[in-house]
């Protein structure tokens, strides 16, 4: 009696840890989805349930088969049960079905369709810039669009693939693929994977004079090759489903298992199992969840931003960031190794109650076998991931050396700059992402209604730069190393791009080795205060301030010092532009009751990336946070300038207002969708009060970059510059050729890439 009720028991346990596992597996899964936010449980959580489900289920048949093994009826079913069921698996988490229903078919493109080229006769030239057919569709899933040539290309063509969704009213910016069709082939596969597409937008050849003999375009091409793929996804899956049962039965049937335990390298493998295995799981989840973090919030960002961004101080980041990145990006990893943790313990005590194992610990062989396999899996995610984040093209630029600076950089301690003896005050206005296409399309932005009239007004008034003609609102681009704030700031006050090796010295001193405007202007007797309302620690801004040269630092800290708010004050990144404001106009007042020329450098935050902070000034006028942000932000500059005129510095002063970069775009946010594939966003810039002469052609039509600020920023302030040229900017008033005009964006961008012994004499 005793010994049915034990064995009753044993039975009952059984059911309990399976019961626990099974519910451990789904809720730790349905909770790290959740946390991860935006992921529809049909259409991408249901995958992920079916493959736990197909390990749960061919793990509880081989536990059932194990104890009727005596019985060769019960062999026979078990073995059929687990082959079949472990296909069935397969099938659906690799997805065959679904792709064998994506048929290819030929799209309809007539000659007629197809803008800004010259054909004759099936051989096209692309003659205006920006050549492309849109053609409307319809397709539930869109997977490959291939381009087939009728004779070989003759040269390397430029693809690009854009498209919308249903909901869409134009092409975003961030909806497109770029591919390169290598000389000599005769079709070229463009990588596309989207749902619920309506219209496609393909772009044959970029540059004027590219030439191809066209054939067709087909779409959910290259079936053939797709198919292979998902097949070989199946045999993947299919024997890790009948591993799992083989290595059971392989080490459980195997031999001297005793003597094999006792093995004092066996001990020693075995050790670090406890650690090793729960942290490996756990890196590699926070790997994965971490890229597609930066992938979803940031964008297609470079991975030396990424990293620079983690080696600098994280004192003054916004808590709205760091709790994003908590909760998407952290905990789901924490919460998955939890689960797979506590799955193994209810499993190993289900193979103890099952008498599988003699004792409640599992083999050391099994852990050797569980450390080499989560090992496997780090590995493949570090390398998969690393590519999706572009860290190895990263590494491989960084071995590559480069003698761009050799050739390039002119040094600013050897270039004659004279100053006018009287000289302006300078009022550099850093405006946090503040880009022109905040405008609506008649003033040369692209949304549908201009989020910054006041800064469209001032830009009319007074200078600004644009790469369009008609004084329609334009800019500057972003190069590498350029496009946030730190890199902002460097580029634009010493004509360099900030490369990673920053990161490590932020925190005492700041590219010792340059010459920076600060440092010219010091020289000059100014007197020199940067303003901002976050933690001057952040990124190392303080550093390079102080560096470059002697900037008295009014930071967030500094606010709460002087009174300006209270101590326990703080919003958003520390304090909310309006007291900016308010803390500048101080300073002014300071500054300008010295008998010495001043050089006030602010640092707005309120239109930070993703949904910048509204204050108690700001309207709820539109439909987005953003979009009322940036409005905000409009207003609140054209009232500070306002008052800047009113005062009687105003005279003397020269004004830079220019965004510090280009935003980060939130592709989920409404605010960006009136956004084009075709538009080039750049940062705004206005001068006012410039000091020098200069024809209105040079304001126009020009392609320039950040670093051009600097010079631009010195000749705007009287001084004469012996070659137009400091650092790798040019001065924009004298009209002379940029490096980008000279060279292309692109070209310098692979250049800024690569290690320069030049840069690194910077350090």
């Amino acid at each position: 009696m005793r010994a049915e009720k034990r064995e009753k028991r044993q039975r009952k346990s059984v059911i309990y840890y399976y019961i626990a596992i099974v519910i451990t597996a789904f809720f730790g899964t349905g909770l790290s989805l959740y946390l991860k936010g935006g992921v529809p449980f049909v259409k991408e959580g249901a995958p992920i349930f079916m493959k736990i489900a197909g390990i749960v289920v061919v793990l509880l048949l081989t536990i059932l088969l194990y104890c009727k093994a005596q019985k060769r009826k019960w062999k026979i079913v078990g073995v059929i049960s687990i082959v079949l069921l472990a296909a069935v698996f397969s099938w659906f988490a690799s997805g065959i079905s679904k792709e064998a229903a994506l048929k290819p078919h030929t799209l309809d493109t007539p000659e007629t369709e197809f803008s800004r080229y010259d054909i004759q006769d099936g051989h096209f030239t692309v003659k205006e810039p920006n050549p492309n057919i849109i053609k409307e569709i319809n397709e539930d899933v869109l997977k490959n669009v291939v381009i087939h040539f009728s004779k070989p290309i003759e040269q390397n063509i430029a693809i690009k693939v854009m498209y919308t969704n249903r909901k869409d009213e134009d092409f975003s910016k961030e909806k497109k693929v770029n591919f390169k069709a290598q000389k000599g082939a005769t079709q070229a596969v463009v990588p596309v994977e989207q749902r619920d597409v309506s219209r496609v937008k393909i772009v044959i050849g970029k540059k004027i004079g590219a030439q191809f003999d066209f054939g067709s375009i087909e779409l959910n091409g290259n079936y053939q090759e797709r198919l292979k793929e998902k097949e070989r996804d199946f045999l993947v899956y299919y024997s890790m489903f009948i591993a799992l049962p083989c290595c059971f039965f392989l080490f459980a049937s195997l031999k001297g298992r005793q003597k094999l335990e006792s093995n004092i390298i066996i001990k020693i493998l075995a050790f670090p199992f406890a650690l090793c295995v729960p942290l490996g799981i756990f890196l590699a989840l926070l790997v994965k969840y971490l890229v597609e973090w930066v992938k979803v919030t940031c964008g297609d960002v470079a991975f030396s931003t990424i990293l620079l961004q983690l080696t600098s101080p994280i004192k003054g980041t916004d808590s709205g960031i760091i709790h994003s990145i908590i909760q998407t990006a952290v905990l789901p990893p924490v919460i998955l190794t939890v689960m797979v943790v506590l799955c193994y313990i209810f499993f190993k005590r289900e193979l103890y109650t099952l008498k599988i194992f003699s004792q409640k610990k599992i083999p050391r062989w099994s852990k050797i076998i569980i450390e080499l396999c989560v090992a496997v899996i780090l590995l493949h995610t570090i390398h998969v991931q690393g590519s999706e984040i572009g860290m190895w093209e990263y590494l491989r630029n960084s071995r590559e050396v480069s003698t761009f600076y050799e050739d390039y950089y002119v040094d600013p301690d050897n270039t004659t700059v004279t100053f006018p003896d009287k000289k302006n005050n300078l009022i550099y206005i850093f405006m946090e992402s503040m880009e022109s296409s905040y405008a609506d399309k008649a003033e040369g932005g692209t949304m549908d209604v201009n989020y910054i009239p006041n800064l469209t007004k001032l830009a009319k008034e007074n200078v600004q730069f644009s790469d369009k003609a008609d004084k329609k609102m334009g800019g500057p681009v972003c190069l590498e190393g350029t496009a946030y704030t730190a890199g902002g700031l460097v580029a634009q006050t010493s004509a360099i791009n900030l490369k990673v090796k920053n990161a490590g010295t932020v925190s005492d001193t700041f590219l010792p080795n340059l010459t920076a405007l600060g440092d010219y202007l010091d020289k000059e007797g100014y007197q020199q205060v940067f303003l901002c309302g976050s933690d001057g620690d952040f990124a190392g801004r303080d550093a390079y301030f102080k560096t470059h040269k002697n900037y008295k630092i009014e930071d967030y800290n500094a606010a709460i010092k002087e009174g300006d708010i209270p101590k326990d004050y703080k919003v958003y990144w520390g304090h909310e532009d309006k007291i900016l404001y308010e803390r500048a106009k101080k300073q002014l007042k300071k500054l300008s009751s010295e008998n010495k020329p001043f050089n006030l450098t602010m640092l707005t935050v309120d239109t930070h990336f993703p949904t910048g902070f509204l204050c108690s000034l700001c309207d709820n006028k539109y439909n987005t946070t953003y979009g009322n942000a940036v409005a905000c932000a409009d207003k609140q500059v054209y009232d500070f300038i306002n008052w800047i005129k009113q005062q009687d510095f105003y005279e003397n002063t020269t004004i830079v207002i220019v965004g510090d970069h280009t935003s980060m775009v939130d592709t989920g946010s409404q605010f960006w969708k009136p956004l084009s594939g075709n538009y080039i966003r750049t940062v705004y810039n206005t001068i006012i009060n410039p000091q020098c002469a200069y024809k209105e052609a040079a304001t126009q039509n020009r392609r320039f970059t950040t670093m051009d600020m600097f010079p631009t920023t010195m000749a705007a302030l009287g001084a004469k510059i012996d070659g137009e040229r400091l650092g790798l900017g040019t001065n924009l008033f004298s009209g002379k050729e940029t490096l980008r005009e000279k060279m292309g964006g692109n070209y310098i961008n692979k250049e800024l890439k690569k290690n320069d012994k030049k840069y690194n004499k910077f350090y």
